[in-house]
């Protein structure tokens, strides 16, 4: 059965992952690719303002995800199965892709 995104919980549940308590998979130089999973937030962080990352993802529901230089602080929300990033400008870059 296909995942339906934030409709795949009921309650209390949805709120836990609006919270971000289902945890995190971080992507960094050294890992840069989910697999296959269920993640419903995407958030660039490291200490350069200027710092950049480009970020692609394959998604349950719509088109693919294809966005070019996010930059630290940025927030992309959606029912992603598989996200892989490059072109990361400082090693300092961090993508924390959130489980949901």
């Amino acid at each position: 059965m296909a995942h339906k995104g934030i409709r795949q919980y009921q309650g209390d549940e949805s709120g836990n992952v609006g919270l971000g308590q289902l945890g995190f998979k971080a992507l960094t130089t050294g890992t840069t690719t989910t697999g296959d999973g269920n993640f419903f937030m995407i958030k660039v962080i490291g200490d350069a303002a200027t710092a950049n990352v480009d970020i692609e993802a394959t998604c349950h529901h719509g088109d693919p995800l294809d966005v070019h230089a996010c930059v630290t602080g940025e927030v992309i929300y959606g029912a992603f199965k598989n996200i892989t990033i490059s072109n990361i400008s400082v090693s300092t870059v961090q993508v924390l892709c959130y489980y949901g």
